[in-house]
């Protein structure tokens, strides 16, 4: 006898692989749609991070600037060459060449006209005299973006001390304190970006901003700026460099009596400090900006001269604040961990030089 094949079965066999392979085809296309939106999601989670991390590394707490530099903490360099005759050589000679001394002067300037381009309002006082104000800030700063851009730009680009010093303030003073950071501090090759955020930095008697400096192959560095009386902008170098009389390490090992001067780090201290803390002194935890070993300084803090170091305290709530001090070992007690507050110089790591006008 022969097979029989039944017609019907044949027939709905065909359907049934048919429909076999679109449930396969639609199973094939769900999974590439499902992989391609994990990969938009992947992509998407990394630009994101990226963004945040560019954002958190541009940003500035513009209220702390102002804070640290505000009209309060009318505090001047004590001029004290003693100790490193380099650091002040001569005043005058400070100022630009063809710059007029300063003037001083008590009337308000017109808010809505800048101070350096066109002459400052006036006012009269009661006897017909006729008085203008000092500067406060940088005024108008946004629309000064393309000088200041050339100004840092030209910073960062100098290849030796003679071409930084053409933009940074107080040239003839700091140009022995350059020479002598970078015959142990060569100069690194910057590749110059874009300049970033620019704020106006309120101080009596000054025209300061803080802007931001964009670099393509190095993190973005925060710099101070002055605007001369010619509308010309500088870049204050040793707050850039932290500049200090010695290195930390060497400070330490040698622990010198005579004051120096350092930028460091300061906070009420984590532990309590070795030994115990002289009475009516305030201790501090202290460090080089680079990081470097912690160690404590003690000062007075009813002596008049420290009122403006704990005025910048306070305002930085006595965590990790910048300070320009003059250090200096009291004896060899403390094995090289504790140190004397001497005196305390400038705003944040800013030394203002006499008065702009």
């Amino acid at each position: 006898m022969f097979a029989m094949t039944n017609p019907s079965t044949a027939d709905n066999d065909t359907p049934r692989r048919s429909r076999a392979r679109r449930r396969e085809a639609m199973i094939s296309a769900i999974a590439t749609i499902l992989g391609c939106m994990a990969l938009v999601v992947m992509i998407a989670t990394v630009v994101r991070v990226v963004m945040v991390k560019l954002w958190e590394s541009a940003r500035v707490n513009p209220e702390y600037v102002q804070s640290v530099y505000d009209n309060d903490l009318d505090r001047r360099w004590s001029g004290n060459t003693k100790e490193q005759p380099s650091l002040l050589n001569n005043p005058s000679a400070a100022r630009p060449s063809g710059s007029p001394p300063a003037t001083p002067a008590t009337a308000p300037l017109d808010a809505a006209t800048p101070p350096v381009m066109v002459a400052p309002a006036v006012s009269a006082t009661m006897s017909g005299s006729v008085m203008t104000s000092p500067p406060t800030s940088i005024q108008n700063i946004e629309s000064k973006r393309l000088k200041i851009e050339t100004t840092v730009r030209g910073f960062f680009e100098a290849i030796d001390v003679d071409q930084k010093l053409a933009f940074a303030r107080d040239p003839q003073r700091v140009r022995p304190l350059m020479e002598n950071y970078y015959r142990s501090h060569p100069q690194s090759r910057l590749e110059w970006k874009n300049l970033g955020w620019v704020l106006p930095v309120q101080e009596h008697g000054y025209r300061l901003g803080y802007a931001q400096a964009i670099l393509a192959n190095a993190e973005p560095v925060s710099l101070i700026i002055e605007e001369m009386e010619d509308g010309t902008f500088r870049v204050d170098w040793e707050s850039s460099v932290r500049y200090g009389e010695l290195d930390w390490e060497e400070f330490i090992t040698t622990q010198p009596a005579a004051p120096k001067l350092f930028r460091v780090i300061a906070s009420k201290p984590q532990h309590t400090p070795p030994g115990e803390t002289p009475q009516d002194n305030e201790v501090l935890e202290i460090k080089p900006p680079d990081d470097g070993d912690v160690i404590y300084a003690y000062f007075d803090r009813k002596d008049p001269k420290f009122h403006p170091l704990l005025q910048q305290l306070q305002t930085g709530n006595w965590k990790d604040v910048p300070l320009t001090l003059r250090l200096c070992y009291p004896g060899p007690a403390g094995g090289g961990k504790s140190v004397r507050i001497a005196d305390v110089e400038g705003k944040g790591w800013l030394i203002l030089q006499g008065t702009r006008s």
